[in-house]
């Protein structure tokens, strides 16, 4: 892989964006893309370092950098990947300027199993694809009622979605306006694929996270096409919908019952479960105190006291950090979501 020729052909592309049109005060950060074994920093190449994980932003040598891993997430196209580098710099423009309305992932993994919740949410979904899509702003109204309603059930859980849609969600808007500027039909093509994943009937509504990346962002474009300024205190521990609310429609909103929603749940708790059940099972496992400090918040999910990360966890042993590389079922202290007293591990690496 010739990530110097990866890195110039994605660095023509970024270069023709106004960044400050984006985003007031945004402007272009340094990136680095990486493999396994090298790292093509502002253009120049060195060897692999641990501090590189994902795709995200990080500290290096005392400045916020993006970095993205072409050995897991090879991107061929310049203007599709420009846009995604974009998303990962507005990360480093969240933490430069103090953003502190963060996510807790392990906490979220906690996210209520209930199916009234999910039938609320999927409504909601559905208006506010129907609000971007069809300029209906009785159909945001709608959305804003549902929400406020799961808000009021649900303050802890929603406030977490609200998180995420604030970092997550606005990084996301912000790339995508890149991509808007720099190619309209892949900008369209993106757009629709969104507003099909919040209608589709699959496991992806359970996914709660990663289904605010497309809610955060269409909330936000909504907002810019039906001309109201977008409001972003990073100062501010209000939440960008909370910032920006939608005044509300008086009239009843309907939530329908979808058959999908409590088969395919079920569904996902009894895979879930049969995965734990194998790993305990056949793999080997280690006593550790610990914390868990650093992780994949996109491929990890929790049943009962047990956490499953799919390709790395980092933890905090008495001092030192402690890197697995590999799938691992981390079992809870059970008075802690973030301690734990052990973990199991196929045994070629353990």
């Amino acid at each position: 892989m010739n990530l110097p020729e990866a890195y110039h052909a994605v660095n023509a592309v970024l270069d023709t964006l106004d960044f400050n049109a984006l985003f007031t005060g945004f402007h272009k950060y340094k990136y680095a893309l990486y493999t396994n074994s090298e790292i093509c920093l502002d253009g120049k190449m060195m060897p692999y370092q641990d501090a590189f994980r994902g795709n995200t932003a990080i500290v290096h040598d005392g400045e916020y950098i993006a970095i993205w891993n072409m050995e897991l997430d090879p991107i061929d196209d310049s203007e599709i990947f420009a846009y995604l580098l974009v998303h990962e710099m507005f990360h480093c423009h969240q933490r430069a300027n103090g953003e502190r309305r963060y996510p807790s992932d392990l906490i979220l993994l906690h996210y209520p199993s209930d199916v009234d919740n999910f039938e609320k949410k999927y409504q909601e979904n559905l208006y506010l694809a129907e609000a971007y899509e069809k300029h209906d702003q009785k159909a945001l109204q709608k959305f804003a009622q549902i929400r406020n309603m799961r808000m009021k059930a649900y303050p802890d859980m929603v406030r977490q979605e609200l998180e995420v849609e604030t970092i997550e969600g606005m990084a996301e808007y912000v790339g995508l306006k890149a991509l808007q500027r720099i190619n309209f039909k892949k900008f369209a093509g993106i757009i629709n694929d969104y507003l099909c994943k919040l209608r589709q009937q699959d496991s992806l509504l359970f996914d709660v996270r990663r289904i605010c990346y497309y809610s955060g962002a269409l909330y936000d474009l909504c907002l810019e096409k039906y001309g109201m300024e977008i409001h972003n205190d990073f100062a501010d521990e209000q939440t960008i919908y909370e910032q920006n609310p939608i005044a509300l429609d008086a009239g009843p909103v309907e939530i329908k019952h979808c058959d999908f929603i409590s088969s395919r749940f079920e569904e996902i708790i009894g895979e879930r479960e049969k995965q734990i059940r194998e790993y305990i099972e056949n793999w080997e496992y280690t006593a550790c105190n610990a914390f868990i400090c650093g992780y994949d918040p996109m491929n990890m999910f929790r049943v009962g006291g047990f956490i499953y990360c799919k390709h790395f966890i980092c933890l905090n042993v008495g001092g030192t950090i402690q890197t697995i590389n590999a799938s691992v079922l981390l079992r809870l202290d059970e008075n802690s979501d973030q301690k734990i007293v052990g973990y199991y591990c196929a045994k070629q690496h353990v």
